[in-house]
């Protein structure tokens, strides 16, 4: 449903202060206080003004403004030339996805075309316009090479070398969460380094079950992005891959006819976490094409100075995407993803920690708030920061994350993605006991989020960090947030739906709101940095251990 409400800047800022002057005189606790001023930020940034703030357009730029001018009321100080905003380069491209080409072909049969939308989408070499590719296939199985916790899709010996890889979507159940985690983002960089030309990736059925195809197929309709290198080049753009595709589960099938083993079999063997490798015996002709531009789009930047001189450069970077989907194919008559808890909730819960700090004492350790772009597109936001600190930062010291609080009723708990592998799980107990709130495990370790939003590029640059979430544990037992949160993701998250019509429970984001605010201030005020635990999955291959099994 599209909203109505569109609010001028200065008419919005007079609304707020007359709610809060209206407001009950026994509504001043902590909690209450940012209830109110966490709804009026998701209420500008949820509206249909902003167009869903899709990364460099007019929406967006609206939305950057509004947070830079929150910054700029809290007196946070800005970071670089441009002021609060950080800009960064960006190469969009709009696929044509009925022009994608997707030809199987083997001597003595006949060719067999694979329909675009319908069976496949298909996909010119990164950042061009158009693209093809013919090579002969071969299967990897999930392309993932874990020799540490003895999987590997090449022990075989498979060569791709030259070649297309087929691969099935996600990683085998068998690994830990942590592993399925990292390996599932580093399948494309595993092949590139073998030698692969194209990627086709195949939807299991458990895979199709979590995301459909009509899903994977909407998806497609919005633009792709890259990071742009001050050398014109682009950031892990993968150019070996002269093309790539997505094939429906549906019409897997049609890539094994000739193989030693049926589409069949194959996900049986998966299912099974059975490393899978072998030729296809078939020759794939792959091509796409692409309208491409330049764009560029920034990241809200705020410093918010420490009192001890010895860490001046070392902050806490608390994150949270400004960015959502924009305008994109109507859905029961509404084109406008407004993302009102992926995550205009995120950046409100941000620029009201910030406000709860700054009239507060002084922390110990800087904090730098950034509301990051183009996560939708890549965490291309977050991994511009990681790679291009502002001046003043030697280095960061770690990072807390917030994404897509799903707050829908009261609740009693939290959820901290990652809390098991550094000790910011220890801070956050230790902050969320004063405030009896529960802390909860990661409910879904199979959905791999400790690598799905902006706390990834931090954690591959070894700095700790930790991924807040809202929890499922509701103060009524009656009420089924899990199930909340399901319906949610199944109806509403990529949609249009996601806007200021959800039940949002703004008590309780309120009080998310507040432990935000108090586990910054017990981090930043901590004389000790946050560190990976010791033997850390990510710690020993990111972090400072990464460096000593060098020497």
């Amino acid at each position: 449903m599209i909203s109505h409400l569109h609010l001028r800047p200065l008419a919005l800022a007079t609304v707020t202060a007359l709610s809060l002057l209206a407001a009950p005189a026994h509504a001043d606790e902590p909690a209450a206080l940012a209830e109110r001023r966490v709804r009026a930020h998701v209420t500008f940034l949820a509206d249909d003004l902003l167009e869903g703030r899709d990364t460099g357009t007019r929406g967006h730029g609206l939305a950057m403004n509004y947070v830079a001018a929150q910054f700029m009321r809290l007196g946070l100080e800005s970071v670089g030339a441009s002021g609060y905003q950080q800009p960064l380069a960006l190469r969009q491209s709009r696929l044509d996805l009925d022009a994608g080409k997707f030809v199987i072909r083997r001597a003595g049969s006949p060719d067999v075309t694979l329909a675009p939308i319908n069976d496949m989408i298909a996909r010119p070499a990164a950042g061009t316009a158009a693209s093809e590719v013919t090579a002969p296939a071969v299967f990897v199985g999930f392309a993932i090479h874990a020799p540490e916790f003895n999987y590997s899709d090449f022990a075989a010996g498979i060569d791709v070398r030259g070649k297309i890889a087929v691969v099935l979507a996600g990683s085998p159940k068998s690994l830990p969460a942590t592993a399925k985690a990292h390996y599932s983002r580093e399948k494309t960089a595993e092949l590139v380094r073998r030698g692969a030309v194209g990627i086709v990736s195949i939807l299991t059925p458990a895979e199709e079950k979590r995301a459909p195809w009509a899903f994977t197929v909407n998806s497609a309709r919005f633009a792709s992005m890259r990071l742009i290198n001050p050398d014109g080049s682009l950031h892990e753009a993968y150019p070996e891959l002269r093309a790539t595709a997505s094939v429906s589960r549906a019409a897997a099938a049609a890539l094994f006819k000739h193989a030693s083993r049926q589409v069949d079999a194959v996900f049986a063997a998966a299912e099974r976490s059975e490393p899978q490798a072998f030729p296809l015996e078939i020759e794939l002709a792959l091509g796409g094409r692409a309208t491409v531009s330049d764009i560029t789009s920034a990241n809200v930047l705020g410093w918010l100075p420490g009192a001890d001189p010895a860490l001046a450069g070392e902050p806490i970077v608390v994150t949270a995407h400004l960015d959502h989907l924009g305008i994109g194919p109507a859905i029961n008559g509404d084109s406008i993803y407004n993302g009102a808890l992926d995550n205009a909730l995120g950046t409100a819960a941000l620029i009201d920690a910030a406000e709860q700090l700054v009239a507060g004492p002084r922390l110990r350790r800087p904090v730098l708030f950034a509301a990051l772009t183009a996560e939708e597109k890549g965490l291309l936001g977050a991994t511009h920061l990681v790679r291009h600190p502002p001046a003043r930062v030697r280095r960061f010291a770690a990072n807390l994350n917030f994404d897509m609080p799903v707050i829908l009723a009261p609740v009693r708990d939290v959820i901290g993605i990652g809390a098991e592998h550094t000790s910011l799980g220890n801070s956050l107990a230790a902050v969320a006991g004063k405030l009896n709130v529960t802390v909860s495990p990661d409910p879904t370790p199979d959905e791999v989020v400790f690598v799905r939003s902006d706390q990834y590029p931090f954690i591959r640059a070894g700095v700790p960090a930790l991924f807040m979430k809202a929890g499922q544990k509701g103060l009524d037992p009656k009420q089924d947030l899990a199930a909340l949160e399901a319906d949610f993701r199944k109806t509403h998250y990529h949609k249009p739906s996601d806007d200021l019509t959800r039940p949002i429970h703004w008590p309780s984001a309120g009080t998310f709101a507040v432990l935000t605010a108090d586990l910054i201030r017990a981090v930043a005020d901590d004389p000790v940095a946050p560190a990976w635990k010791p033997g850390d999955f990510f710690g020993t291959r990111f972090g400072p251990e990464k460096d000593a099994a060098k020497r």
